[in-house]
């Protein structure tokens, strides 16, 4: 599963994408995302749900490819 990690951040919108970075990466809170990306509190939030939930359908599909 960890071999399609890459690929998978990659296929997720841009916001998304930069918003998962921050957050499981480089350990920022939702605050400093938005200060540093200039999303609305929200936005991180909801980038990040769905990010996390596409990486996850992602990854599964993938694995179950090769299967």
């Amino acid at each position: 599963m960890v071999k399609y990690l890459s690929t998978g951040m990659e296929s997720l919108k841009e916001e998304q994408r930069i918003c998962v970075e921050l957050f499981y990466l480089k350990g920022k809170s939702y605050q400093q995302i938005a200060d540093e990306t200039g999303y609305s509190m929200n936005e991180v939030k909801s980038n990040i749900q769905n990010g996390k939930r596409n990486l996850k359908n992602y990854i599964t599909e993938k694995s179950n490819d090769k299967a």
